[in-house]
């Protein structure tokens, strides 16, 4: 009987895992192509990503409370119970970073600006950042989560300079606009990183020293 249960709750586990990390592919994707569309003045693009934020993100909705279903039920423990807590984490964070990429698609119907490159170098690096957390939450990789907490302080750099070359915020359109929610985008992806580091260590630690010596070198 307890080994059903037991093979019950990996099964729901696993799936719901699945499917925040399609979740995650697909957000990282539109991520891409909304600030590709930013920096084209591609309004088809971007119209088409703001028209369907909204059902991408009933994803997150579903994965949240598969989650809870998974935790009143089953009442999980230990590494079960951190899993069902990173996954919901993630899937909120997945969710909060497909809204600001809505912004920034809106920005591309407001009208282009000067894009420098440090904006591509910006959506890059937070596509990397969200495919790296996936990689360590599937696999439970130290080493995908380390590479996704360092490559947000490259993504702060990429802010600065491009902040200190565009210190006229009046003149500078959208273009700060965009950046801030790139930077915004790392924020939440930093969220995920947390929460799975306490899968994979079994303690919090991005605001603790553990932090700094364990992911950060």
């Amino acid at each position: 009987m307890w080994k059903l249960i037991g093979a019950l709750l990996e099964s729901r586990l696993s799936n719901v895992l699945d499917e925040t990390v399609r979740y995650g592919n697909e957000t990282s994707e539109r991520v891409g192509r909304a600030v590709s569309s930013y920096i084209k003045g591609d309004e088809e693009t971007a119209r088409e990503l703001i028209e369907t934020t909204a059902a991408v993100n009933e994803k997150s909705y579903r994965i949240e409370d598969e989650c809870l279903k998974i935790l009143g039920l089953h009442q999980p423990v230990a590494k079960d119970l951190r899993l069902a807590s990173s996954i919901m984490r993630s899937a909120i964070e997945l969710e909060r970073i497909n809204i600001l990429l809505a912004y920034i698609a809106r920005y591309a119907i407001d009208g282009r600006d000067r894009t420098p490159p440090h904006i591509e170098f910006m959506s890059q690096t937070v596509q990397d950042m969200i495919n790296d957390a996936l990689g360590a939450l599937m696999n439970r990789d130290i080493q995908l989560l380390k590479r996704s907490t360092r490559n947000y302080i490259q993504l702060q750099d990429l802010y600065n300079q491009l902040q200190e070359s565009n210190r006229d915020f009046s003149e500078s359109g959208n273009l700060m606009l965009v950046a801030r929610n790139l930077l915004s985008m790392g924020h939440h992806v930093m969220g995920m990183d947390d929460r799975i580091a306490y899968l994979i260590v079994g303690k919090r630690v991005i605001h603790h020293k553990v932090f700094y010596s364990v992911l950060m070198k």
